[in-house]
């Protein structure tokens, strides 16, 4: 057995990952994303026998001098392959990871599948992941599945002259990451994501076909917005945002039936709302709105280097603080200008 790692993963990788799941965030078209949004430099580390990938580890490092942070892969990264192969190739990463001087490293389960723990050495955090059983439903049993209020306040969304379309241009991509920021900063929460991240989705999306940006207007101002990835068999929100103005007018309601209604359309089987911190219940209530599951996730951590690691975390938690959020949108608008 021998550990090797793609830099650039091709056919190979995509035929080794398609045995074993259809997301696209294991695909080398999503370590693109990865490196256009991010900066960083893909690393998808797989195990070889006999000529065959039997394990995979698909990720991302970025390299902030200091810090070196491998993210197995985002949103979802974590060990595929053989099962009976996980416990060696988890031992040949850990000296792989030492000999790469890599300071953090992130391992993010995935709802579609069963807990994968990669080793009783990392730390756990868990946050709440929810999906929506789209099998057997078409647009009148999804109308029929939602709750009185519900279908009152998208009616009343339609109403007030809520309008819904495609976006296909960059300043549609400019007014959803506006909103993304205003609603970051309603919800004293850091904007994780920058502009350069949202382009290269929006680049993704033009060359691929996976995925659609819907914004919601009112008298052609853009209130509302929501990206949505396709994998094969289910439609992830990746990012969305709404201006706080407008939330009397039902936006977000409307724009959640769309997504669904189009998740249907292309066939697929899950709607997966993607992760929420265990604590923000208003957010996980909503969500359940809609006939979500919530399923609980594991972010699996592990430090290689105490002091470095401290203050990377240390800067984490600062960046989580009203007065570090703010900073963060504040730079964050600034560099769309």
């Amino acid at each position: 057995m021998e550990l090797k790692v793609f830099e650039s993963p091709g056919q190979e990788w995509d035929e080794f990952a398609s045995r074993y799941t259809d997301l696209i965030f294991y695909q080398c078209v999503w370590s693109q994303v990865l490196k256009e949004g991010l900066g960083g430099q893909p690393l998808y580390f797989y195990l070889r026998e006999g000529g065959e990938i039997v394990a995979g580890l698909p990720g991302v490092l970025l390299n902030f001098r200091i810090f070196k942070i491998l993210y197995a892969s985002i949103p979802y990264g974590n060990v595929i392959g053989k099962k009976n192969y996980f416990q060696v190739f988890m031992e040949y990463l850990e000296r792989e990871f030492v000999r790469r001087e890599i300071h953090q490293v992130r391992i993010v389960d995935s709802p579609f599948w069963e807990e994968r723990d990669p080793s009783s050495n990392y730390r756990r955090y868990e946050n709440i992941c929810t999906l929506v059983d789209l099998r057997n439903m078409d647009e009148e049993r999804l109308w029929k599945s939602y709750g009185h209020y519900v279908r009152r306040d998208i009616k009343r969304a339609q109403k007030h002259g809520i309008e819904i379309h495609k976006g296909n241009s960059k300043e549609d991509l400019e007014s959803l990451y506006q909103l993304y920021l205003k609603a970051m900063e309603r919800n004293l929460a850091p904007a994780k994501y920058s502009f350069q991240f949202v382009a290269a989705l929006g680049n993704f999306m033009a060359t691929s076909n996976r995925g659609v940006l819907l914004i919601a207007t009112m008298n052609q101002t853009p209130v509302a917005g929501i990206l949505l990835i396709h994998s094969n068999s289910s439609t992830h929100a990746f990012l969305a945002g709404s201006d706080s103005r407008f939330l009397k007018f039902y936006p977000n309601k409307f724009l959640i039936h769309r997504s669904l209604v189009e998740s249907i359309a292309n066939g697929h089987q899950v709607f997966d709302f993607m992760g929420s911190e265990k604590e923000d219940e208003n957010l996980i209530r909503f969500k359940n709105l809609w006939g979500g599951r919530p399923n609980t996730i594991t972010t699996y951590v592990k430090d290689y280097n105490i002091w470095r690691c401290w203050m990377w975390d240390t800067l984490r938690d600062f960046m989580n603080t009203r007065t570090g959020s703010r900073l963060t949108r504040i730079f964050r608008n600034r560099t769309v200008r």
